[in-house]
């Protein structure tokens, strides 16, 4: 209703042509309680006004946000670089907070709003989003150590290790272009004029970490004793695939047919294709070796930390947050990719300790150890 009467008063209310102003919300986001109030700023700057100019402040899903004022008037001698707007919550859920105006050199302003029911919840699904960012950061450095202390790759499968690097060089292309890349902002903003960039600082330091991990991992697959072991045609295939959707995709970046934008996507898409495909190879390798020997349990159970409460803390907020079973359903990508992660980490679990227990990597050392200490002894026995 509050929709209905800005947009009725817009189309009184005389607005110059030629008009400008730069508004910009104090903050992109806000998460709040259910039934609490809270200021928001919005700045005004920039304004060359010859005549009075007035616009509107909507909601989207207004059974969520009550706001006050709904409406702002600037006049021909303004003087004021800040409004106070007044945000009350009716409802948990999602809702957005924007201006408008029916000039269009006024850029509307924008900000996300997200109404959770219980703080207690809030604050389980913070610490839980925490501990699975420190658990998948951490989950490369097993797999770094064994491969260190036995000075042997035998057991890691190629595949996974270069699809892997491939998988996290697109990650990071898609972070670190939406993030620092001033043009790819640009056209984000143009885009989707209403929405909040989704990459976080936290993000880039993941996507970066992790690249410069599995690069590392190729390093050692290239430093140690690798058996004969090499990339099969299914990881050469793939490879191929990839490389020539990438120069098609950049070709058409340049002929302006595509944004660069759409390049970024079609990287994360990449990367997603990678977290399906990249575990069959590893799985496949230890079927056939009867072994677990060079493949890190201690990474797989990190990821099963982490995808656990990934995927917890994705239906803790579904119920915080007031959303519905279907918008989970119908957003798949993040629970679906973690099921499959899951899965995978299950078979993992299973060959490591029921299938293949008796040849585990932390095994072998041991063994090498006291194979050594016995033959010192035996020649300095001869010697004597």
């Amino acid at each position: 209703m509050n929709n209905l009467k800005v947009l009725l008063f817009l189309t009184i209310i005389p607005i110059i042509c030629g008009a400008e102003c730069v508004l910009k919300f104090s903050k992109t986001s806000l998460t709040m309680p259910k039934n609490e109030e809270k200021n928001l700023t919005l700045f005004i700057t920039d304004c060359t006004v010859e005549q009075n100019i007035t616009f509107g402040i909507q909601v989207e899903y207004e059974e969520n946000l009550v706001i006050s004022p709904n409406f702002i008037k600037i006049e021909d001698n303004n003087t004021v670089t800040s409004i106070i707007i007044q945000l009350r919550t009716t409802d948990a859920g999602e809702a957005g907070v924007y201006t408008i105006s029916s000039d269009q050199n006024i850029k509307p302003a924008f900000v996300k709003v997200e109404v959770y029911k219980n703080y207690i919840l809030e604050i389980v699904s913070i610490v839980i989003g925490w501990t699975y960012f420190v658990t998948w950061t951490i989950s490369f450095y097993p797999q770094v150590y064994v491969n260190h202390t036995r000075k042997s790759v035998v057991g890691l499968n190629f595949d996974f290790a270069v699809i892997n690097i491939t998988g996290y060089t697109m990650y990071a292309l898609f972070n670190v272009g939406l993030y620092w890349i001033p043009l790819v902002r640009q056209q984000y903003e143009q885009r989707y004029p209403l929405s909040v960039m989704s990459v976080l600082p936290n993000d880039i330091f993941f996507a970066l970490h992790g690249l410069a991990f599995t690069l590392y991992i190729g390093l050692q697959c290239l430093m140690y004793e690798r058996g004969g072991q090499k990339v099969s045609w299914f990881g050469k295939g793939f490879h191929v695939i990839i490389v020539l959707v990438l120069i098609v995709s950049v070709i058409l970046c340049f002929v302006h047919y595509l944004l660069w934008l759409d390049f970024l996507y079609i990287c994360s898409y990449i990367k997603l294709v990678v977290t399906f495909c990249k575990y069959g190879p590893q799985a496949i390798m230890n079927y056939k070796r009867r072994s677990t020997k060079g493949w890190s349990i201690g990474a797989v159970l990190l990821d099963v930390v982490g995808g656990f409460c990934s995927i917890v803390q994705m239906f803790m907020n579904v119920y915080n947050y007031n959303e519905s079973l279907a918008w989970l359903l119908s957003n798949p990508t993040k629970l679906w990719l973690g099921i499959f992660s899951l899965l995978f980490d299950l078979i993992f679990v299973i060959q490591h300790y029921c299938l293949y227990n008796g040849d585990s990597e932390e095994e072998t050392p041991k063994v090498s150890e006291d194979k050594i200490k016995f033959e010192k002894e035996n020649n300095n026995c001869i010697k004597a």
